[in-house]
């Protein structure tokens, strides 16, 4: 009897050992297929931001054969949505992944993309409120260099978005024109007066000066041609707008472009006709400044 049991507890040893040794084996391997994707892939991450104090959620697009354990080094695109939005507004309200596989396959270049949750903050420092631009800057993309293969070039750094997005981007390139080297610009709003009884102003508090919601001084304070300067004169901007948009007039944008030339700064400005401030235009624009992008990363 207990040499039947014990020759039992022998083979069941073994199979277990063999069985251990299997799960190690299939866990490596589907380990190693996760890293190297033959398609790119989206996840959606949250992070703890400590300017902001709550648990932030942002996607990121890895290309296709993105590998982790390669010394390759990858440029950098960070998007940003527009009023009302969040961080999966570009990828469920058009298909940016799509998007970019195709942009990628076109140009030869590969690129790793951040879609930020921005809120309704405008991406700036919020008095008495959400401290956005700081949370971008210090919290979002030292996480993003620590967690991917993100080249350390300036060249490799790029940021963009749509509406409010846009705003910006224009703002935070050339504020940061240390870390940023281009641009992408879809319907900027970057209003150079703004009616007093546009909705905006009563509902948003990203310019509030802490007495009211809307403030014009501290709004044209922080307009983004307030940092140009000999350094920022090296980023290169890709602009797209409609001269039918009624949210933020053409004549605006035509502005805003003509002081950025004026002051030598690389623009690249698409004005289309027939469409408005809204995701039909956007789903035609947003491809092409892709595609602008990964031709300029090259």
């Amino acid at each position: 009897m207990k040499s039947s049991v014990k020759r039992f507890l022998v083979i069941l040893s073994s199979i277990i050992a063999m069985l251990g040794i299997t799960t190690i084996a299939t866990t490596e391997v589907h380990a190693a297929a996760a890293k190297v994707s033959p398609i790119s892939t989206v996840a959606t991450t949250t992070m703890y931001s400590k300017k902001m104090h709550l648990d932030w959620n942002y996607d990121v697009y890895l290309p296709a054969g993105y590998n982790p354990s390669a010394n390759k080094k990858y440029p950098v695109l960070y998007m940003m949505h527009g009023l009302y939005g969040n961080h999966r507004n570009l990828l469920e309200r058009f298909n940016s992944q799509q998007m970019l596989d195709g942009a990628m396959k076109r140009n030869h270049q590969k690129a790793i993309v951040v879609f930020i949750d921005g809120f309704n903050s405008f991406y700036v420092n919020q008095k008495g409120g959400l401290q956005m631009e700081s949370a971008i800057m210090k919290d979002l993309i030292p996480k993003i260099n620590s967690t991917y293969k993100v080249s350390s070039s300036k060249e490799d750094h790029a940021i963009g978005g749509i509406s409010m997005g846009g705003y910006a981007a224009a703002r935070l390139s050339l504020k940061y024109s240390n870390y940023f080297s281009k641009a992408l610009l879809i319907s900027p709003s970057v209003w150079y007066s703004l009616a007093k009884d546009n909705p905006i102003r009563m509902n948003m508090h990203a310019f509030t000066n802490g007495k009211t919601n809307w403030s014009d001084k501290v709004y044209d304070g922080l307009f983004p041609t307030n940092y140009i300067n000999k350094k920022s004169k090296s980023v290169k901007f890709y602009v797209e707008t409609t001269s039918d948009d009624t949210t933020v007039p053409i004549k605006n944008v035509n502005r805003f472009v003509k002081t950025l030339k004026k002051d030598k700064i690389s623009v690249k400005y698409v004005k289309d006709t027939g469409d408005n401030h809204n995701w039909a235009y956007w789903t035609k624009a947003t491809p092409k400044s892709y595609n602008w992008l990964m031709q300029e990363f090259k």
